[in-house]
């Protein structure tokens, strides 16, 4: 039980934490200041953990989480990159 709330907090604060930069991007459609680099391995180390998740936990709330972290890590790395293309 407690760890299901805890992990309900990890899931709001991950979409929460995400949630400026999405925004960001998406009005400004620039990405100058954002390291592709550093965004491949947050994508990299949310697929890893989302798949821990799906094979070896099976735990909903936790591949909830892990699905919602990799999802925004995945948006920001493409809307970077597009919006870094773009540009040139």
């Amino acid at each position: 039980m407690l760890g299901n709330v805890l992990l309900g907090i990890v899931s709001l604060c991950t979409l929460i934490s995400y949630l400026p930069q999405t925004i960001k991007l998406i009005k400004t459609k620039k990405s100058d200041d954002i390291s592709i680099a550093s965004w491949v391995l947050w994508v990299t180390s949310s697929f890893a953990y989302t798949l821990y998740a799906i094979l070896v936990s099976k735990d909903f709330m936790l591949i909830f989480e892990t699905s919602l972290e990799l999802t925004f890590c995945l948006i920001i790395l493409v809307l970077s990159s597009i919006y870094r293309k773009s540009k040139r």
